[in-house]
């Protein structure tokens, strides 16, 4: 019974499909509404989907100025703004910080759809070197490792020394393996060589006390009393008088007396 009733439903459909497209009056109406109904469906998703895709891709925004901020205040702006963020580079600037932005593509101002890539350098601050081992060189020596690790040469000072020959390094300020920038000057004591019996007494008259002390310190004399005389004609802490006479022998160790001026 079953495959009796599907078999006339199946005929009854031809023919009401045979109908239909055999005959031009009725044909015509249907395929008139048909189209219809497809235009106005095309319409729907137009007004619906693609008109207001087309809207929002077309929406442009301006670039932020993001030059001298840093990564996070970046970020934030550019999401503020729709746009992406892209690190094109790390490089090492010794005038900004670290994380600080250097430069962008595109521009400042720049005119872009919502969703663009903006690419940026970001600072890693300025190069650290670590100073290398100098005790135990000539000073010609540790000239050329300081320069070799992009360092300069500062400040040589000079020690009396049993341990080290003469003009050999005795120590290095930083020392070894200390982490530095690049660039930096390193001060040197360098070795007198073997401390003799007696020295030569400097000539301290009119330099700072500050400065008498060290060449005392270097020759391996020692500074006694420290006497203060008001005298408004030299700078405070200007040495007046010495009670060792300039360019005497004397005894390693020896003590001098020094007058300085001051202005109360």
């Amino acid at each position: 019974m079953k495959n009796r009733i599907n078999t006339t439903l199946k005929l009854w459909l031809q023919k009401a499909f045979g109908f239909i497209w055999g005959n031009k009056p009725v044909r015509y109406p249907v395929l008139l509404v048909g189209g219809v109904a497809t235009a106005f469906l095309l319409l729907l998703l137009t007004d619906r989907v693609v008109l207001p895709v087309v809207v929002h891709w077309g929406e442009a925004t301006r670039v932020p100025e993001l030059v001298d901020l840093s990564l996070s205040e970046a970020e934030a702006i550019s999401e503020e703004k729709g746009l992406r963020l892209e690190v094109l580079a790390e490089v090492h600037d010794p005038a900004k910080p670290p994380g600080t932005i250097l430069s962008q593509i595109p521009p400042p101002n720049t005119k872009v759809r919502e969703g663009r890539l903006v690419k940026i350098t970001v600072s890693m601050g300025g190069r650290t070197v670590l100073v290398p081992k100098l005790q135990g060189v000539s000073i010609r020596q540790a000239e050329h490792l300081l320069m070799h690790e992009g360092l300069e040469l500062g400040e040589i000072s000079w020690s009396p020394s049993d341990s080290f020959p003469e003009d050999v390094v005795i120590a290095s300020i930083p020392s070894h393996e200390t982490p530095v920038p690049a660039g930096m000057p390193v001060n040197l004591t360098v070795s007198l060589g073997m401390r003799p019996d007696t020295v030569m007494v400097p000539d301290l008259v009119g330099t700072n006390i500050d400065q008498g002390k060290r060449m005392l310190r270097e020759i391996g004399l020692e500074l006694g009393r420290v006497r203060l005389k008001v005298n408004d004609d030299f700078l405070p802490g200007t040495i007046l008088r010495q009670s060792l006479k300039p360019g005497k022998k004397v005894e390693m160790g020896s003590r001098i007396v020094l007058e300085v001026s001051t202005t109360e």
